[in-house]
Order: structure tokens, then C-alpha cells, then sequence
């Protein structure tokens, strides 16, 4: 087997972090079908957190030893099964939020080094003798977790002892040059080519591993493993079948040399870089912690001073021999000993550090606990988040002080956390989702595909039954300018006369389109024609008393269409001049006051066209609302119930008091609330449901 050396590079901004899970390295078990492989692994994504970087690395690694074939065929399977779980990750995961990124991985073994990127990768390959290259996948390469399909690209380096090569990606590489690389890729092997790279980026990032080669073996005939002697030579290997858009490169030793030939034993003389080679042995052994490597290669260095072939020459030539090993060691001890120290202060920094903030991690949640104050325990979250980010190794150390601390912060800012049922998925769309909850279902207007459907919900709510209902017209035409990225839909009821039937009403600029749930019929009612003109455009609309609403939130106004029978007489607007306040409106509730809600949160109540107090203060509630999407009520009236808003940002639905004073907030105890697009209430049921871009869940309130 190969001898590998290889350490972590985890610096920003001139701090060096340690250990991070993005990296992994497996040698071939004795067992193994592969044995004298060693696999190298650095995984490059966006928003995974360190549970995730865990799976992926041992699904790459059980994949890659039990493929059949080939190195480069093993890789490309590893590649696409890691994409296809990171693809299933992302499944209903806000856009802003999906882990994204790329995957480098290096087979190490007795002849080669194979290089396998995917996605927007990085690495670095220096030979020995001085020659450097800067590996980036050509083109503009998606990154790994955005589709099902995803390419490799495969660089193959015939080695030769200390050839040094760094993975990494665009996500963990960031203001680092390619000339403080290759400096730092200079100075040994894999232990001194971390260092240094830790110690000398000072502004920027840099993610990533280092490795190098050993000593080539001498030049025998190698017995190839049972597995090998059924595949090409390792330099042909890339001729397996490959996907269209991925490539394979075959590079000869970077130093442009042949192949290893094996030499006469010759007397080899003390000199700088070999005495310096030893040097370096002797400074990793101290850098890896173990003093008694240490001093064997010290003694291996003493040994070269005055080699074996000289034990028979003359008296003179030996005693030559000698003051050359002496003055060599006057001159490079000193730079060994400076070489040793300044390895050990960068290890011994990091390590105090991290116990630095560990230490003050433990003494604010010592604090909160003897006094349990709100800031305290806010502190305390803080200090353990900050932790956990620069050490993901290590996130169980507080993982019980963390729960507690989520609580009490939770408990003094009013936060109701709750497991909401994922009620059904959604495919992708290009637009805006708008939902309506009704009593025994949901309706779900797609405003890019001017589309709507309902779906009949299970007897326990938290489900869909049977196939969606599409909302069509007689014929099974769509209604044509529902959509338009604008648009709106309500549940239709009869109960507190809110409307004529039972079913949905779908909001257009020129048309209203009621559907009846008991004939399944959508029926299209045209607006009335009068001394204003239509809507310029649908921000939202609403049903209440036998009246439909329109926000018109761009012009400033609302349109009231009253129904008589089964037509929409005369209409007129709510305000009596356009109000230049709700033009930043997103949503609109009614409960015979209108309330309107703007992107930041804030409320604007009115009653017969006159502003009312709403109490509500961004300074009193424990933090800003983030994106306000949509704005809900329960009651029938002014004088019971509650208000609800969606937040996207925070992923939480704020309640209020219809007066405006803040109530409580429901956020999930994970992420699935983040990005939601629109939030409807059944007071039937005393229940929220919530759809971002890919899925719609639901939970109770009280």
C-alpha cells in the first residue's frame, strides 16, 4: 500500500478551526477487494450539517469498496449515489436553504493518484521536483444536489514519492491565490502542507484536505490484487464507458519523468535536502504527537551523517566525513528546532482556542442556571451556536444545555414549537403558490400555470385522499387569466352568509370564478362594468357578507363587488381616494374590519374606511418579523379571535389579539416552515396550513 500522509485545512481569516467533517480518509481494509487503495474524501456543501456530512461520507465510502471494476467506475457510482441522496435531502428545502456544492475524491494506490470532481471542485497537484497545476472541472459545472444527473471528471498522476496534492471547492476556497498555494505546497508533505496553509491565510477561507506520497516501492514486479487482474491498466482505465459531458485526463508524473527503473546501489553523500528530508520526517512525527517517532527519525538523521560506505576509508576521509556532518548540523539543527516550535504553536493555539471557548461556552451556561434570566439564557444559545459552527465535530458537547437554553428562550419569547403533518408534495413551479383550507380540503391556485385544484383531505386531517380535483370550466378548459403570477383563492362558505354556496373563488382582474364543491361545477362571473375602472391587478382577494373583495394593492385601493342572486352587481371602492399606505400590501383579511399586512409585518386596520389602532410594535416583540407573506383571522367578528401572520423568513406564524398585542408565536422544530408562500386557517377545525414552494403542512392552534 501506498504511504499516504494527509491533515485538515480549516482556516478563516487567518483562524485556524480544526477538524471538520467535510473530510474523510479510508485506507482498504485488509479484506477488502481493493486493499492497497487508500480513499481520500472532501465534500464541498452548502448548508449540510455535520449528520448529513456523516451519511454522505460512509454512503461514498461503502459504494466505492463494494463497486465491481474499475477505480474510475467505482468513483462515478460513489458520485451519483451521494448526488441522488443529497438530491433527496433537498426535498422541500427552500431554494435559499438547499445543500448544494461538489464532491472531490483521490484513490490512492501503488501506481497512481485518480482524481475525481464533481461540481464546482477544486485542487491542487504539485510534483516533487517543482512542476504545480490548478485543477477546476471546465465550463460552468452544476453543482452536486441541484438535478438527478451530474458529471465527473477524472485526472489520473502516475506518482512519485513527495507529489503533494489539496482538494477543496468554490464554497470552501475564497480570496486564497494559487502562488500562496503552491508556496505552502513546497514545504513537505501532506502534516506540513496543512500547516503552513493553515498559518498563511490570512484573509479569505480555505476548506480542505492535503495529502501526499511516500517513498516509491522499488521497481518489482507487482502482483496485482484478485480485483485489478480483472480490469485494464490503471492508465487506461478511463476507457470504461463515461457519460457525454464527463472526461477523463491521464497525466504522466508531474515532473515529466518516466517510469520507475530500478538503479545500482550507489554511496550516497550527505546533503542538504536529504539531511533537510529528515528534518521534515523528524517535525511531522512531533507535528502527528507521537515523541517517540520523534526520536527515530532524529537517530535516522545522525545515521546520515556518516553513512555505511564509509566504515572502511581511510582515517582521513572519515574524519572529513565528520566535521562536514558537524558543521551540517550547526547549520540545519537550529532551522529543525525553529521548524518544530512554530508546528507546535500552531497546534497548540488551535487546541487552546477551541478549550478557550468551550470554557466560556460552560461558564455563561453555568451563569443561566444560577441565574435564569432571558439575556442569560439567549447568551448561552449564542455561545453554543458559535461552537458548534467552528467546531461540528464536537456539536454533542452541549447538546443537552442546548435543549434546555432553546426552552427557556423559547418560554420568555412566547414560542410554541409544533411538528407540523406534511399534508402532500407539490411539483415545481415557477411561481407563487395561493391556498384556501376548507372544511374537508384544500384548494391550491399555482399562479404561474393559471391552475387550481382542491384536495380532499383524510378524516384525520393530515393527509390527502383520492387524486386532486382539477377546477375547470364546462368543457374542461382552465379559466384563462387566473394566474399571471397575481391572483388569489378563498374559501367560499354559507355559514355567517360569508357567500352563496360552498366551494372556492378564484380572483381574476376581469372575472371572478366560483366553484361549487356539492356539483363540481366552476362557474364564471363576470365584473360588472361602472363608472371606475376593473382592477389593474389581483394582490388578494377576500369574501365577506355576500361581497368579494380585490386588493388592488398598486393602485392604492379595494374593490367590493356585491352579489344578488347569482351576478355581481355595480361595484365601488372601499377607500374614497386611493390610499397610498397599503400599496406595499401582500395580503388582505376581513372580519367586517379589513386588515392589510406589509412585507415587514406591519398591520393596517381599518372600519368603515377609517384607520383603527392596531397595537401591534415591532419593539416589543422579541424579534422583527422577517418576510410577512400572509395574514389570517379566526372569529367571526372584531370581538373574537385572534390574528394570524406567515412569516418566510423566520418560519413562524405570529399570533396577535385582534387589538394587536402580541400572543405567541408557532415555529417547527425544524426548518419546514422557512419559505412558506401562503398560510389559510380552518376555524373548523382550529387549524393552520402552510405551503411553501414543494410541499403544504398543517397544525393546531389553540
Amino acid at each position: 500500500m501506498a504511504d499516504v500522509t494527509y491533515s485538515t485545512i480549516h482556516v478563516i481569516n487567518g483562524k485556524e478551526l480544526g477538524d471538520t467533517p467535510q473530510v474523510f480518509v479510508q485506507p482498504a481494509g485488509k479484506r477488502s477487494p481493493r486493499s492497497g487503495e487508500t480513499l481520500i474524501l472532501f465534500l464541498d456543501l452548502q448548508f449540510a450539517p455535520t449528520a448529513s456530512y456523516l451519511e454522505l461520507a460512509q454512503l461514498f465510502s461503502d459504494a466505492f469498496w463494494k463497486a465491481p471494476g474499475g477505480v474510475t467506475t467505482a468513483l462515478r457510482l460513489s458520485i451519483k449515489l451521494a448526488n441522488d441522496r443529497i438530491v433527496d435531502m433537498n426535498r422541500g428545502v427552500p431554494p435559499s436553504q438547499r445543500i448544494l456544492g461538489s464532491i472531490s475524491s483521490a484513490v490512492v494506490n501503488d501506481e497512481s493518484v485518480i482524481i475525481a470532481q464533481a461540481g464546482p471542485a477544486i485542487a491542487y497537484a504539485r510534483a516533487q521536483s517543482g512542476a504545480f497545476e490548478h485543477l477546476i472541472p471546465e465550463g460552468d459545472a452544476p453543482p452536486v444536489g441541484s438535478s438527478r444527473s451530474t458529471d465527473a471528471v477524472f485526472t489520473n498522476y502516475a506518482w512519485k514519492g513527495g507529489d503533494s496534492f489539496v482538494l477543496t471547492g468554490t464554497g470552501s476556497c475564497a480570496n486564497v491565490s494559487d502562488e500562496l498555494v503552491k508556496a505552502c505546497m513546497q514545504k513537505g508533505d501532506g502534516h506540513m502542507v496543512a500547516g503552513f496553509l493553515n498559518a498563511n491565510v490570512k484573509q479569505g477561507k480555505l476548506i480542505g484536505v492535503a495529502f501526499s506520497t511516500g517513498t516509491p516501492a522499488p521497481a518489482v514486479a507487482v502482483t496485482a490484487s484478485p480485483a485489478l487482474r480483472q480490469t485494464e491498466p490503471l492508465e487506461h482505465r478511463q476507457a470504461a464507458p463515461i457519460t457525454s459531458a464527463s472526461s477523463t485526463v491521464y497525466r504522466p508524473p508531474l515532473a515529466g519523468a518516466q517510469a520507475r527503473q530500478a538503479q545500482p546501489a550507489r554511496s550516497v553523500q550527505p546533503s542538504g535536502p536529504r539531511l533537510m528530508g529528515r528534518i521534515g520526517a523528524a517535525a511531522a512525527g512531533l507535528f502527528g504527537g507521537a515523541a517517540s517517532s520523534m526520536k527515530q527519525n532524529l537517530g535516522q538523521f545522525g545515521n546520515q551523517l556518516l553513512p555505511a560506505s564509509l566504515a572502511n576509508a581511510p582515517p582521513e576521509q572519515r574524519s572529513r566525513t565528520a566535521v562536514f556532518g558537524l558543521a551540517a548540523v550547526a547549520i540545519l539543527l537550529p532551522i529543525a528546532v525553529a521548524l518544530v516550535v512554530t508546528i507546535l504553536y500552531f497546534q497548540l493555539s488551535g487546541q487552546a482556542e477551541r478549550q478557550q471557548l468551550r470554557d466560556q461556552t460552560r461558564q455563561q451556561i453555568d451563569l443561566a442556571k444560577a441565574n435564569p434570566s432571558v439575556d442569560n439564557w439567549a447568551k448561552a444559545l449564542n455561545l453554543i451556536s458559535t461552537y458548534e459552527t467552528r467546531y461540528p465535530d464536537d456539536i454533542t458537547t452541549f447538546l443537552p444545555d442546548q435543549r434546555q437554553a432553546q426552552a427557556q428562550v423559547d418560554q420568555a419569547n412566547k414560542i410554541v414549537r409544533v411538528s407540523p403533518a406534511m399534508i402532500t408534495e407539490l411539483a415545481p413551479s415557477a411561481g407563487r403558490r395561493r391556498i384556501a383550507a376548507a372544511s374537508l380540503g384544500i384548494y391550491v391556485l399555482d399562479q404561474a400555470t393559471n391552475s387550481a385544484v382542491y384536495d380532499v383531505l383524510n378524516v384525520q386531517r393530515d393527509g390527502i385522499t383520492g387524486r386532486p380535483v382539477p377546477l375547470t370550466l364546462p368543457g374542461g378548459t382552465a379559466p384563462v387569466n387566473i394566474g399571471s403570477h397575481q391572483g388569489d383563492i378563498v374559501w367560499a362558505t354559507t355559514s355567517t352568509e360569508r357567500w352563496r354556496v360552498e366551494g372556492a373563488v378564484l380572483f381574476d382582474k376581469t372575472a371572478l370564478y366560483e366553484y361549487s364543491s356539492a356539483t363540481g361545477q366552476l362557474t364564471q362571473m363576470v365584473l360588472p362594468s361602472g363608472a371606475s375602472p376593473n382592477p389593474g391587478q389581483v394582490t388578494a382577494g377576500e369574501l365577506y357578507n355576500g361581497t368579494a373583495y380585490i386588493l388592488d394593492a398598486g393602485a392604492g385601493q379595494i374593490w367590493r363587488f356585491t352579489l344578488q342572486g347569482s351576478r355581481l352587481v355595480k361595484g365601488d371602492t372601499y377607500f374614497r381616494s386611493p390610499n397610498p399606505q397599503i400599496k406595499d400590501a401582500v395580503d388582505m383579511a376581513i372580519d367586517g374590519a379589513v386588515y392589510l399586512v406589509l412585507p415587514n409585518g406591519t398591520v393596517l386596520k381599518y372600519f368603515n374606511r377609517q384607520q383603527q389602532n392596531f397595537n401591534v410594535s415591532m419593539s416589543n416583540l422579541p424579534e422583527p418579523i422577517g418576510q410577512a407573506v400572509a395574514i389570517g383571522l379566526s372569529g367571526i367578528d372584531q370581538n373574537s379571535g385572534n390574528v394570524f401572520i406567515a412569516d418566510a423568513k423566520n418560519g413562524a406564524v405570529w399570533e396577535f389579539t385582534k387589538a394587536g398585542d402580541y400572543v405567541k408565536q408557532f415555529r417547527s422544530s425544524g426548518n419546514e416552515l422557512v419559505g412558506m408562500q401562503d398560510m389559510s386557517i380552518d376555524p373548523t377545525s382550529n387549524t393552520i396550513y402552510v405551503n411553501t414552494p414543494t410541499r403544504i403542512y398543517s397544525f393546531k392552534y389553540q
